[in-house]
This record gives structure tokens, C-alpha cells and sequence, in this order.
């Protein structure tokens, strides 16, 4: 079976393309590639992470949104933080605490969704047995690796002001000391020797057992009994009751082609919004990245900020306004607005206020785009499991009555896109990206470079970009020094990246399928882009 594999890791992308060459599908190949994730890069995605994905059945026509996002746990409750919180981050909003409770160690803990997930999506669609899926992975934790560089940089890079250093995030525990750490208190460097048979052994008992091991089986009883030893908020009920969400995706049509993208709580309400803004301007015409477009799309990504802020949540507990976020005279307000120059306040704002992704297509026509994070990573591993968990509270609200606030079981939000674009009712585009906040935006340029400016998927993802969440618009390095004055004269609060590939953007991973075969790009933001190919 002939298909292509998209992913950050080049061995996950291998493992992938290996399934399809053996005459999987492309969901057991993104089954046995996203396992191989968590073991490939442990900080960015794992067994104790969640995430969503866009899925297409050739056979039926079907399209399928898949969300298994994390859930807070019911021992949280919305007020009980609010006395210690002191603020917000610029990018991506983490909750600014002075112990930073919310980022690292078991009180950031929220219940995982990824096992469950992949689970799920193997159950509906898949053709390989779980446990041949999930062989590639454990040989790659038993055997070992080099410690690549896509993962050392994320290791040495400090994070944003006010958040703790990746050392001291990441090796929160004793036990994550032990797997990441060195004698000499640093962390594993590039080219050095990696084995984790803890992960292996757990992943072997969820092939062994199926998903429901790490919800209610003997993993699961390890789990909490460390949990509750520890003052974890997630409780034994917690991880028996969780469950996916399978639901249509959201739809809407971009230059006459139909977008397909996540649905709640995740990004694809924003980035179908802001689609639907662009589509209101000649962008075609405009020198890419230059004053005019430079000013639109910053304009475009403010107003989705609006979005994020006031409406972006779990529709299972709260009331979103879909069909009006989505709605023509909703684009045609904005884009009024930015005609006139206008930009959001932190009162439209609603202020105050690591992951990887995967592309697959095979020769039958199915597709997949998934996306899948621990967050940032807690630094908690369970003695004898071998990997960390989410520390999705960082990114919850600890304000009482907001849309994401601390309510025992609801989904965080996110901006996860996992896309589709069709052409002529047949899969053209499959794309989705890791980067946090900025993933939306990240989609948002991919969709926009090769749409309106006849750009390869290669080019698309590797143009320079903006990205805002609201307020301010972030620039990387090689944006024109000409366009950035431009936007500063026109009011607009930039901030500038030192980075010409900030790595802290979105990284789409993109496959473009044409009558010829496949173009494929894996953005290169970080170390590790790969695009790998089954030929036989």
C-alpha cells in the first residue's frame, strides 16, 4: 500500500511508512507512529498526554473529529488557586503563579486522553492488530536511541520569563531525574544513549491489554496509587470514566474549497474564522508579507484572539455561539473592522485572562491528521512506567465563572487544527501542527501561502510568520524590517523574534495530494522534519 507520512520525528515517520508498505491503512499507521512519538519525544507528546484528530474514510466519504482532550480533575475547584494568581504570559497565557503549581509537579496534572484516543481510532478504522501497532514503539524504548537534537534544544532552551527552566520542569520527580538526568545535575545532550524499559514495559501491558489497561487495569492502579500518594487532583474515577469525543468536524469553504477542521474545544472554530476573513480580501494580489498583508493578517490573527478569550471552551459545559463565530456577517464585521484599521482591546479580549502532529495519506484515499501533547510536560514520571505527563493546568483559567476555568471535568482548550481541504469532494490538503497557541496561526499561513500565493507545501511552511493572540503581534527574524515599521506606524504592538525560525511557532506538518503522487513538507522550526514515503 503506497501512502506518505508526515511528522516531526524522521523514525516515527519511518515506523509509519514501514505499516503502510506492510498494507496498513493510514490509521494504523498513524496508531503505530504516534506511540513511536511518545517514546521519540518524550517532553513534546506520551501515554499521559491528549490531543484530536480530523479523520477521512475513502470508502464511506465519511469525516470523522476525534477529540480525547485532557479533563481537570475532580479534586480541583474554580476558586481555589485565585488568591496566589498573579497574571498571564503575552504568549500563549499561561496563568503566572510564584511556585508555578500549575506548570510542573502533580498539581498540574490533568486526566489524559491520548491511549484512549489512539484506542478509539484503531476500534473504528483500523486493520492491523493493536499489538503489532504498538511492537515498533516498544522495540524503540527497549533498544534505545541517540538522544536527538529535536529534543536537546527544547532541553537547553529557557521558556518564556516568570516560567521555570526546562531542567527543573521536565525532571520535577526523582524518577525523572533518574530516566533524563545525569550524575552531574545536567540533562541528556545530542548523540547521547537513551533506553527507557519502564516505557517499554508499559507500553508491552497496553498492547497486551488493550487501552483499558491505563484506565482501570493494573497500569491504572500503579497510576493512582501514585497519584494519591502525591496530592494529584485526578482520581481513580477519573480515569475509569474518561472517554472520547467523536463528533462531526467543523466545516466551512475557503476560495471555493471546503475546509474540514476540529471541532470544540479545540482551535478550528478560530482558524475557520479567520479563514473566512481573509476570504474577504484580495490576498492574492498582496506582496507577501509585505505592509498591506503583513497589517491583514495581524489584524486576522488579533481578531481570532477575541475568539480564543471570550469563547473557546468544552461545548460540553458551556454555550458556544458556533453558527454565529462562523457566520458571513460575523467575517463581515471583522473584516470591516480591519479596513478601518481596527484592532482588539483587551476589553474585546475578554483580558486578563509541546506537542507533535502527524499527516498520513495512503493510496486508498484515507486520511489522517493528528495532533497529540503533554502540553509542556509536568515532570512527573510514576516510579516503574517509564514516561511524564501533561501539565494541562498551566493552560486553565484560575479565575472562577470563565469559560476555562478550574470545573471538575472539563476539556482544556486548545488551538489544535487538524485540517482537511477538499477539492472537487476528494482530499487535497492534510495538514495539522504542533506549537501551542501559535498552531492556529501556523495552519491559518500554511492554508493561505499555497491557496493564495501558488506556493508548495515546502515553501508554505518554511515562509516567514506572524502569529498573535490578540495582543501582540509576534514576528520572526526575517519578516521585513519595512513591514514591521509599517505595522508600528498603523498602531499595531509588534514584537519582534531574534529567531529567523522561532521554534516557539507552529510547525505544520502539510501533504498535498495530486494526480501524480503526494507533495509533502515537514515545517523546519525545530531539529527532526521529516516527510517519509512507502514506494512498494
Amino acid at each position: 500500500m503506497k501512502g506518505v507520512v508526515v511528522a516531526p520525528e524522521p523514525r516515527a515517520a519511518e515506523i509509519g511508512a514501514d505499516v503502510l508498505r506492510a498494507g496498513g491503512n493510514a490509521f494504523d499507521a498513524a496508531v503505530a507512529a504516534a506511540f513511536a512519538q511518545t517514546v521519540l519525544n518524550p517532553f513534546q507528546c506520551g501515554l499521559g498526554g491528549w490531543g484530536g484528530a480530523t479523520l477521512f474514510d475513502a470508502k464511506t466519504g465519511a469525516i470523522d473529529d476525534l477529540a480525547f482532550p485532557a479533563r481537570i480533575g475532580s479534586r480541583m475547584s474554580p476558586d481555589m488557586w485565585l488568591k496566589d494568581f498573579r497574571g498571564y504570559t503575552d504568549l500563549w497565557s499561561y496563568a503566572l503563579f510564584d511556585d508555578s503549581r500549575n506548570m510542573y509537579g502533580y498539581t498540574a496534572i490533568m486526566t489524559p486522553g491520548t491511549v484512549a484516543g489512539l484506542g478509539a481510532m484503531h476500534a473504528r478504522y483500523g486493520s492491523k492488530s493493536w499489538d503489532e501497532l504498538l511492537a515498533p514503539a516498544i522495540a524503540c524504548a527497549a533498544d534505545g536511541f541517540p538522544w536527538p537534537e529535536y529534543v536537546a534544544m527544547y532541553c537547553r532552551m529557557p521558556y518564556m520569563p516568570g516560567l521555570p527552566h526546562p531542567k527543573d520542569k521536565y525532571c520535577a520527580t526523582d524518577e525523572a531525574k533518574r530516566i533524563w538526568m545525569k550524575p552531574d545535575g545536567n540533562m541528556l545532550e545530542r548523540g547521547e544513549p537513551y533506553q527507557n524499559p519502564e516505557l517499554a514495559q508499559s507500553l508491552r501491558a497496553v498492547a497486551t491489554n488493550g487501552p483499558a489497561e491505563f484506565y482501570t487495569g493494573s497500569l491504572a492502579n500503579t497510576i493512582v496509587e501514585d497519584f494519591e500518594r502525591n496530592g494529584a487532583f485526578v482520581t481513580r474515577e477519573d480515569l475509569a470514566e474518561y472517554r472520547v469525543r467523536w463528533s462531526p468536524p467543523l466545516e466551512a469553504s475557503y476560495r471555493g474549497l471546503r475546509v474540514a477542521t476540529t471541532n470544540l474545544p479545540a482551535g478550528g472554530i478560530i482558524l475557520l474564522q479567520m479563514l473566512k476573513v481573509l476570504e474577504r480580501f484580495d490576498v492574492a494580489s498582496l506582496e507577501h508579507n509585505g505592509p498591506e498583508h503583513g497589517f491583514l493578517l495581524a489584524a486576522t490573527l488579533a481578531w481570532g484572539g477575541v475568539t480564543r478569550y471570550n469563547h473557546l471552551s468544552d461545548p460540553e459545559q458551556n454555550d458556544v455561539p458556533v453558527d454565529e463565530l462562523l457566520s458571513d456577517e460575523h467575517a463581515d464585521a471583522i473584516a470591516a473592522r480591519i479596513r478601518a484599521g481596527e484592532l482588539p482591546d483587551a476589553v474585546a479580549l475578554g483580558k486578563p485572562n509541546g506537542t507533535t502532529q502527524l499527516s498520513v495519506v495512503d493510496e486508498l484515499g484515507n486520511c489522517v491528521s493528528l495532533t497529540h501533547t503533554l502540553t509542556s510536560c509536568s515532570g512527573v514520571v510514576v516510579p516503574g512506567t517509564g514516561f511524564t505527563w501533561n501539565d494541562c493546568v498551566a493552560l486553565m483559567d484560575p479565575v472562577p465563572g470563565r469559560p476555562n476555568s478550574y470545573v471538575p471535568g472539563r476539556a482544556r482548550a486548545s488551538a489544535l487544527a487538524t485540517t482537511l481541504v477538499f477539492r472537487d469532494d476528494k482530499p487535497w490538503l492534510v495538514l495539522g501542527a504542533p506549537g501551542g497557541w501559535s498552531v492556529t496561526s501556523g495552519v491559518l499561513q500554511s492554508i493561505s501561502n499555497i491557496l493564495d500565493f501558488g506556493m508548495s507545501p515546502v515553501e508554505a511552511v518554511v515562509a516567514p510568520r506572524f502569529h498573535s493572540e490578540g495582543m501582540p503581534v509576534f514576528a520572526e527574524a526575517r519578516i521585513p524590517m519595512r513591514t514591521l515599521n509599517a505595522l508600528r506606524d498603523r498602531g499595531v504592538p509588534m514584537s519582534p523574534s531574534l529567531f529567523n525560525f522561532h521554534a516557539s511557532f507552529a510547525r505544520p506538518q502539510v501533504i498535498e495530494i495530486t494526480p501524480d503522487g503526494y507533495r509533502a513538507a515537514s515545517d523546519p522550526r525545530s531539529d527532526g522534519g521529516a516527510a517519509m514515503f512507502s514506494t512498494t
